[in-house]
């Protein structure tokens, strides 16, 4: 269950079981990897690596294992139960709201790029029970249940999972908002009180696509969506695949979404540990080695399929041989 894009998932056991959720597995591993937006509600617990690079979508679940929401940079995670280790490993973004069990979470976190903090922002609380509620009406969950039966006591339980690089780019975001707005005045832009000649102010793609930032591209640019159309259509006119100059146009901005996961064998010879030979072929396309590129995308299936990637993949390699 990855890349949710959209849409609402609800996962629960069956109504007449007797076993509790809260102890048991409910979802496997990557459940929600690269999700961008949406809503899961899972009562039970979710495998390893959960939420992994979750860029939008807002998910509830009681419970995770080892490496939950690494490398996530957007959305939310509220975690009813306990976390695995190395929680939040290189979370950039997003806020994950945690309920501390049995006080270990601290020693289960990874410190490095987040700051633990108590739930206690009246917004953020009011965010919180509104996440219970829906949750409990999803899936009858008895934990959410038992924490609203008591509220807003069990906040003192909660950890407000809040990455550094998250919290400057809000303060970043709140000081542009003061700021004086942009003037232009005749063949100049004044910006906060500096000049700027006007072919200076226009901004050069050809230049913009040489400065692409390679390591934050995840982040700074935005994932190039396509409306969804069934396979029953796609086959019968191919356009996602002819239209290689719509490709060709954000091909290197696209490649450059794709961040060092932190997983070694991904840059290896091995290729990524989930059989995904997607972050190589995007590092190929972003130095401009099209030759090595498309013999990578010539071991993936020519025809489009039900998949994302399968799409992508297709697309790009047409554009290539062309």
């Amino acid at each position: 269950m990855q890349g949710l894009c959209g849409g609402e998932i609800v996962i629960y056991p069956p109504k007449d079981s007797e076993f509790n959720s809260e102890a048991n597995v409910i979802v496997g591993n990557v459940c929600l990897y690269g999700a961008t937006s949406g809503k899961a509600y899972f009562r039970g617990i979710a495998a390893e690596r959960f939420s992994v690079r979750n860029s939008g979508a807002i998910v509830v679940v009681e419970g995770v294992g080892d490496h939950g929401c690494e490398y996530m940079t957007g959305g939310c995670a509220l975690i009813l139960g306990l976390t695995g280790r190395n929680f939040a490993a290189g979370m950039s973004g997003g806020i994950a709201y945690v309920l501390d069990v049995d006080g270990s979470f601290k020693s289960k976190c990874n410190p490095e790029m987040v700051e633990l903090l108590p739930l206690n922002k009246p917004e953020e609380i009011a965010y919180v029970k509104q996440l219970l509620e829906e949750f409990i009406e999803k899936t009858g969950s008895l934990i959410a249940q038992d924490l609203l039966a008591t509220w807003p006591e069990p906040t003192t339980r909660f950890v407000k999972v809040f990455p550094y690089e998250y919290q400057r780019a809000l303060k970043q975001l709140e000081e542009e908002k003061q700021q004086i707005p942009n003037i232009i005045n005749g063949n100049a832009q004044i910006t906060n009180g500096k000049v700027k000649d006007i072919e200076d102010s226009i901004e050069d793609a050809e230049m913009a696509q040489r400065k692409l930032d390679k390591i934050k591209g995840f982040m700074k640019y935005s994932r190039q969506k396509i409306m969804y159309r069934p396979t029953e259509k796609r086959i019968n006119d191919w356009d996602e695949i002819y239209n290689f100059q719509g490709v060709r146009k954000t091909l290197r901005v696209q490649a450059a979404r794709c961040m060092e996961c932190g997983v070694p064998f991904c840059q290896s010879s091995h290729g990524c540990p989930l059989g995904n030979i997607i972050p190589k072929w995007n590092d190929l396309v972003f130095h401009q080695n099209w030759k090595e590129a498309l013999n990578q995308l010539l071991q993936t299936n020519n025809f489009p399929g039900e998949s994302i990637y399968e799409n992508i993949f297709a697309k790009y390699k047409f554009s290539l041989t062309l």
